[in-house]
This record gives structure tokens, C-alpha cells and sequence, in this order.
């Protein structure tokens, strides 16, 4: 079986959701958010608004903690500095609250570029302290590892926290150690998103 290049792999992703996010999308000129299940026309409908009245963000990836299930010559081996970058969307609700989509790349515990895209939903506390506030919620979306069926995508569901000051975030996702040893143990990701 002919593998594909390490970069082509790794570009395969992004340029998918891109195309997808530009040209796949429902405009309101198409009727596609009628699903029979209300499940599904309520996230196809949260997705389109997103894209048509959505701010844009800026995101910068940075930290990758091993938690545990490694020993100390492993997580000396292993990348923690997780530099990327990328962009996506928020609609921000009524309440405060954000649905969000985003698309980065970064280098993973390998060294090895990483994109991952998709979805996520943030509901946050009220703001303290001048604009301070504590969010909390999930991804879902896709990924794609040169260690992992060699850059084939797949999905995953992640928890996520972010502390918020005004339009610039910390976020997290906790990934927790798969069956079936694809990953050694827990890890915390770490990245920033500022909205403009």
C-alpha cells in the first residue's frame, strides 16, 4: 500500500475543512438545516450561524502536559511545546455564551504537524473583575496523526475550560489515555484565542 507524504498528510485536513467551511456550508439561499431529526437541524442550524453572522478569531497553540502514564525519560522524549496556529469563528448568544468554529495546526508530542478542526461550544460564567469570566464545555470535531492510521482522519469528542479577560482566552482540552494504547496516558493541550 503506497503511503502518503508526511506533508501532504498533514495538509489534507485543513485544506478539506476549508473547502468545506467556504463552499459546503448552507447559505440562507439553501434549505439544508431540515433534517427529520430536530437534534440534527439544531446543530446544522448553529453551524450556519456561526459562518454567516460569526466574528473571526486568531488562535495560537502552545503546551502539551503529559499527565501521567509516562515515565520521566518519556516525557523528556516527548514534545510539550505544541507551536501552531490557526483560525475559525464564534457566534456569541444572548446569554453569553459561544459556538464556536476553528481550524489549527500544531506540532505533536512526536514533533509531528497536527491539524484538528471542528466545532466546540463554550457557556461561560458572568464577567468579574473588569471582564474576567470561567468557561466551560466541548469539542467535537476531527484529527488527523502521522502515528495514527498515518494521517487519516478521525473524530473525537474533548472537554474544554477556557478563563476569558474580555476578547483574549486560555483554553484546554483534557485528553484522556485510549483503549487499544494509540496514546500512553492523559494529556492537558493548552492554546489561546483572541476575538477580533
Amino acid at each position: 500500500m503506497a503511503r502518503i507524504p508526511r506533508a501532504v498528510g498533514a495538509l489534507a485536513l485543513p485544506l478539506g475543512l476549508s473547502i468545506l467551511l467556504q463552499f459546503g456550508l448552507p447559505g440562507k439561499a439553501q434549505a439544508a438545516c431540515d433534517f427529520s431529526s430536530a437534534w440534527l437541524a439544531g446543530a446544522c442550524s448553529r453551524v450556519e450561524r456561526v459562518w454567516d453572522q460569526g466574528s473571526w478569531d486568531l488562535y495560537l497553540t502552545g503546551y502539551g502536559w503529559h499527565i501521567d502514564g509516562y515515565t520521566a525519560e518519556e516525557r523528556h522524549a516527548l514534545n510539550a511545546k505544541s507551536w501552531g496556529g490557526g483560525a475559525g469563528k464564534h457566534f456569541t448568544d444572548e446569554n453569553g455564551n459561544d459556538d464556536i468554529l476553528f481550524l489549527f495546526v500544531f506540532m505533536d508530542s512526536h514533533d509531528s504537524p497536527e491539524p484538528i478542526g471542528g466545532w466546540a461550544r463554550q457557556w461561560y460564567t458572568k464577567p468579574v473583575l473588569g471582564g474576567l469570566s470561567l468557561g466551560g464545555g466541548y469539542f467535537a470535531g476531527f484529527t488527523a496523526r502521522a502515528d495514527i492510521a498515518h494521517f487519516v482522519p478521525f473524530p473525537l469528542v474533548l472537554p474544554v475550560a477556557s478563563l476569558r479577560y474580555r476578547r483574549a482566552s486560555v483554553m484546554g482540552a483534557f485528553i484522556p489515555r485510549l483503549p487499544g494504547g494509540a496514546n500512553k496516558g492523559d494529556l492537558g493541550f493548552f492554546w489561546a484565542r483572541y476575538e477580533f
